[in-house]
């Protein structure tokens, strides 16, 4: 009598698993019928909610300074930046106003922020970028110098400014005679 107990606990158990799968299984297939409704009130209300937007900094618009810059890169002008000459916090954001196609270390910029306010920036060696230039040509609030690498070639255009300091390098297949008035007329025409 035992054997014949036995038996029918596990039948009832197998069919009460049975059932359960069965019954799953069932609801499953109902469920995929039934496709829900949006709500429309709530979509109209999202729809009517400003959602502020955080852009990456690549989508971020053009600061005053970095819009100098980028106009003036181009065809005689392969790299520039613009500083500012106050520099009595040493930290790269608060010298290096903006920069294109360079870039430009905390000493560098300190050197030539430093030899334009004491006026001896002909009498050194600039680095800018790891290439060295020497200045050439002083003129009231311009400097024109070469890259003493022969190899590379091009030259640099300093323009000292009010409050700041415009930094233009030109590669070796554009002439001074070209980048330096392009650069003088730009200052004038566009910054002053």
């Amino acid at each position: 009598m035992s054997n014949t107990e036995t038996t029918p606990t596990k039948t009832k158990s197998s069919s009460s698993n049975n059932n359960s799968i069965s019954s799953s299984s069932s609801s499953n297939v109902v469920s995929k019928k039934q496709i829900p409704s949006p709500n429309v009130e709530l979509l109209e209300k999202l729809a009517a909610t400003s959602i502020p937007i955080a852009l990456p900094p690549s989508y971020k618009p053009e600061a005053k300074y970095e819009k100098y810059v980028n106009q003036l890169v181009g065809k005689f002008i392969m790299s520039a930046a613009m500083f500012s000459k106050d520099f009595s916090t040493p930290k790269i954001k608060n010298i290096v106003l903006a920069q294109k196609g360079l870039l430009i270390k905390v000493n560098e910029a300190i050197q030539i922020i430093d030899g334009i306010n004491k006026g001896t920036l002909h009498q050194e060696l600039i680095s800018i970028s790891g290439s060295k230039y020497i200045i050439t040509t002083v003129k009231p609030r311009s400097y024109y110098g070469l890259n003493t690498n022969l190899n590379v070639g091009g030259g640099i255009i300093i323009v000292s400014l009010e409050k700041y300091i415009l930094v233009s390098l030109y590669p070796a297949s554009i002439l001074p005679t070209e980048s330096i008035p392009y650069v003088e007329n730009y200052v004038i025409n566009t910054i002053l």
